[in-house]
């Protein structure tokens, strides 16, 4: 390098305020001056109670831009659109933002115009926060903005048509809203219904929430239960203790259910401080630099498994521990199958983290497989080739085992995905059934039907490892279909027919509402962690039915009907059932591969004995009990699965019985 070259690298580093340190040479991120989103330098006793900007810190040496197009911080921002689905209108988007995936989360997002304060379910503002928690564990109430890494739709609104709009964040924007029910700047919770991003700010995209090892997540996270959006950052990296809140609940503990949910009170005028740790030697040099020993570039399961454990668990099932999988008792991590896609460091620098091909989640469909390492890609063809030289080598050509094993046979991994085999036994709870129709969500899990009380039920160790249901999937392209493991969701909800026939979700609160005005609705007795019993109530009688939905229609819906195994709609000749629309929500379960070594795979016995893993008439993999009604299962069934509310699975399939083998 020339030596105008390196003279103009240390001018511009100086300018910057960046270090050249030996550890930075080593391969250590540099020391940093944190900024505000002013862009002014935060350091003891200058801005220092302002909450560093993610944007103005990180951006100085960074792409920031580039780096918001990666799909974690779109999350469907960037395609979305008030006519993205011409059918069903409350789809804005195919991802997070915009999609309404009730297993994720019951409300869905407002459009950005609308005439009706029953159109507005979750304005942008109430999207990001508004989430609680009660205790040190348990959740009283999730937002959707607790596992969005910021950026995207939590730092920039909307047009007038509902698209993303670069020019101006939410706060800016906010100041030209003259909409009463604009989707972006409207509140269920301010005394006025309007947003409050000038006092609450916006959530840039949180670097440090995946490059810092010891990332608080709950810590960031409450700081948007208390619309302090600003601030989150600077709390979930640890950096600082935040004094003061936007809002704050009156009764922490409240649950959506209570009639003091929401209640609390909300700060205008005097704006939260940072009382940054500058005494840490750990986290600040002595002139105030963020020390760049805290930053990784590599991130740590720990960091993915922040946002992404607990809905595994809830998903599917699936825990992150090595004795049911293989690959984590091999030493891999996530990234190690997960990397950044992209053959450059330029295409790599957008953060598409590489990704399969999802059963239900449709954000980026465009990314399937790109980058991604799958089983064939490292198993398949006799080319195996071990990513670390810790892993394992005993599966260097499934091929070969699999001829040898099951010589008459072999055609079955053609017909099984390699899942269908090897994942088979869950660990965690999992959902299998979610009850919406009381104005709650109300979860049973996958491996007993035992109801929850808290999100984090799901991620309960299962009081025994539980084999998934499969299902009859499309491969890439033309290749046919596929049994796949699949853990199928049952739903319950309420909704208005829309004159194409398409059915659009009422909000909770007013299903909720509704309730309360009902007497007589049906009770459910539920079993609960820990043994104990609880009471739910439940949509499931006719009458059930009948009297809500004419309670739904004195709230101002029309053409309400009720969703569950079918579509139900009262009239004068009682209700009137018609099949439900589109295909069954379910999550295909893509992790959780069991170590040979535990014997449990099926077929592990090889021809004869390990063929009666799948083809005896007890056998899971035909037999699996799955859900056909679930309001009759709820009636008259429950906690059991049988005849005629739950069938074999080998049903759903077109087959009358257990394929006998030879």
């Amino acid at each position: 390098m020339k030596k105008i070259d390196l003279l103009i690298i240390a001018f511009v580093m100086i300018f910057l305020g960046i270090s050249w340190s030996g550890e930075a040479a080593a391969g250590t991120h540099r020391d940093v001056w944190l900024k505000n989103e002013r862009g002014d330098r935060i350091s003891p006793g200058r801005n220092d109670s302002d909450p560093y900007s993610p944007r103005k810190t990180c951006g100085v040496c960074h792409n920031y831009s580039v780096i918001n197009i990666g799909y974690h911080f779109q999350q469907g921002f960037d395609k979305i659109n008030d006519r993205f689905d011409a059918r069903r209108r409350w789809h804005l988007s195919p991802g997070m933002f915009g999609r309404w995936l009730p297993t994720a989360a019951a409300a869905r997002l407002a459009a950005k115009k609308n005439t009706d304060l029953r159109q507005i379910d979750l304005s942008t503002y109430d999207w990001i926060g508004g989430g609680k928690y009660e205790g040190k564990s348990k959740v009283a109430a999730v937002a959707c903005g607790w596992c969005h890494p910021g950026g995207g739709p939590m730092e920039y609104g909307r047009d007038a048509g509902g698209r993303a709009d670069l020019t101006r964040n939410l706060a800016a924007g906010e100041k030209h809203s003259k909409e009463k029910f604009d989707g972006d700047y409207s509140s269920l919770w301010t005394p006025d219904g309007k947003s409050r991003f000038r006092e609450s700010g916006v959530v840039e995209a949180d670097c440090l929430l995946c490059h810092k090892p010891d990332y608080g997540l709950r810590e960031r996270n409450e700081q948007l239960n208390r619309r302090n959006y600003r601030w989150a950052a600077t709390a979930g990296a640890g950096l600082g203790r935040i004094s003061g809140a936007v809002f704050t609940y009156s009764r922490p503990g409240a649950g959506p259910s209570d009639p003091g949910f929401r209640e609390g009170t909300w700060n205008l005028s005097k704006r939260p401080v940072t009382a940054y740790r500058w005494t840490d030697r750990r986290l600040f040099a002595p002139e105030g630099r963020l020390r760049g020993q805290v930053i990784r570039k590599h991130v740590a399961d720990r960091n993915c498994l922040q946002c992404h454990g607990e809905g595994e668990a809830k998903n599917t099932g699936g825990r992150h521990d090595p004795e049911f999988d293989a690959h984590l008792r091999a030493g891999m991590t996530c990234t190690d199958c997960h990397p950044l896609a992209g053959k450059s460091s330029s295409e790599r620098l957008r953060h598409q983290i590489a990704k399969g091909n999802s059963t239900l989640n449709t954000v980026r469909d465009d990314l399937d497989e790109m980058g991604m390492r799958t089983c064939v890609g490292c198993h398949g063809g006799g080319r195996y080739a071990a990513p670390l030289s810790r892993t394992s080598r005993e599966a260097r050509n499934p091929q070969k085992k699999h001829l040898a094993k099951f010589a008459k046979a072999s055609f079955h991994t053609y017909l099984i995905s390699c899942g269908g085999c090897h994942s088979v036994a869950q660990p965690g709870r999992g959902m299998a059934v979610l009850d919406m129709s009381a104005g709650q969500e109300t979860g049973y899990t996958a491996d007993n039907l035992e109801g929850v009380r808290w999100l984090p039920d799901y991620d309960r160790p299962a009081k025994e490892p539980w084999k998934p249901w499969l299902a009859r999937l499309g491969k890439q392209g033309d290749a046919g279909e596929q049994y796949t493991p699949v853990v199928p969701k049952h739903l319950q909800w309420f909704g208005e027919r829309q004159a194409g026939g398409e059915i659009r979700p009422i909000p909770l609160r007013y299903v909720a509402q509704a309730v309360k005005a009902v007497p007589g609705l049906s009770v459910l007795t539920v079993g609960l962690p820990g043994g104990d019993k609880g009471k739910r109530w439940t949509v499931v009688k006719d009458d059930d039915i009948i009297k809500m939905s004419r309670q739904l229609t004195g709230l101002g819906f029309r053409e309400v009907v009720f969703v569950s195994d079918r579509v139900y709609q009262a009239g004068t000749q009682g209700l009137k059932a018609t099949p439900l629309p589109g295909p069954p929500v379910m999550y295909g379960v893509e992790h959780g591969v069991i170590p040979l070594a535990k014997k449990q795979a099926y077929g592990t016995k090889g021809a004869g004995e390990g063929c009666g893993d799948c083809h005896s008439d007890t056998a899971s993999f035909f037999n699996k009990m799955t859900i056909k009604n679930l309001r009759g299962m709820l009636k008259d069934d429950y906690p059991q699965l049988k005849d005629p509310n739950a069938v074999p699975q080998y049903e759903s399939w077109g087959l009358k019985g257990t394929p006998s083998y030879e």
